[in-house]
């Protein structure tokens, strides 16, 4: 695990590894997390959290969240989860929110980080999950991509702090310290697939968020 701290970045002594030095046929690719069990791993961490997914970190949450009353599903504008998810974090301020975001959704809006980190949501954490399979280009590498450090990124936006996992162990202590700590917090996971692609899920958009605005109005 490489953690920085606001105020605090320091040359990382571990890099964030290179997608060519992660194996993505039969075997234990290293460094790198399965998919799935990433996304497992934020499930047992996500308490009574609101959650915010979007795109391939979608299709993995909705297989394998346990409160789908709580999930917010992004099947449309996929790269808006993160502002969603500071809305949410701005009106419910007493609730922990969690957007699942990917490293191609990023991409084409990084000026959201800047929004989030001038905000300061305090109870927001950024998942960002960096697949080295490339699902968004049909596998073909882009050129320079594997030097944008997303996690300064965040951190010279404003994030209060950010971590970057990619072993399982890590990730599974580690996010009790992420989950516990004022945000807002940049979260990237390094995985990679072993299956095939999941489907998106059955429940419509507009269905889902209808069922967490009567959660919460329950709740209320």
């Amino acid at each position: 695990m490489n953690e920085s701290a606001t105020g605090h970045h320091s040359p990382n002594p571990n890099p964030l590894p290179q997608r060519e030095g992660i194996r993505v046929s039969p075997g234990i690719p290293y460094p790198g997390i399965p998919y799935r069990e990433a996304a497992r791993a934020v499930n047992y961490h996500r308490g009574d959290a609101l959650v915010v997914s979007t795109s391939s970190a979608l299709r993995e949450w909705c297989q394998v969240s346990e409160r789908r009353e709580l999930d917010l599903d992004m099947t449309d504008c996929m790269d808006r989860a993160p502002a969603v998810g500071l809305g949410l974090a701005l009106a419910q301020p007493e609730r922990k929110v969690l957007a699942l975001d990917c490293d191609s959704t990023l991409r084409t809006n990084l000026g959201g980080l800047a929004t989030i980190g001038e905000s300061r949501p305090s109870n927001l954490v950024h998942f960002v999950f960096d697949d080295a399979t490339r699902p968004s280009t049909g596998g073909l590498p882009i050129k320079e991509l594997d030097h944008l450090d997303l996690a300064s990124m965040a951190i010279s936006s404003g994030y209060a702090k950010a971590y970057h996992f990619d072993r399982l162990e890590e990730l599974l202590i580690g996010l009790e310290d992420a989950m516990r700590q004022d945000g807002p917090v940049f979260v990237l996971v390094s995985v990679y697939r072993e299956d095939d692609v999941p489907a998106f899920p059955d429940r419509r958009m507009a269905e889902g968020w209808a069922q967490v605005r009567e959660h919460l109005a329950g709740q209320g």
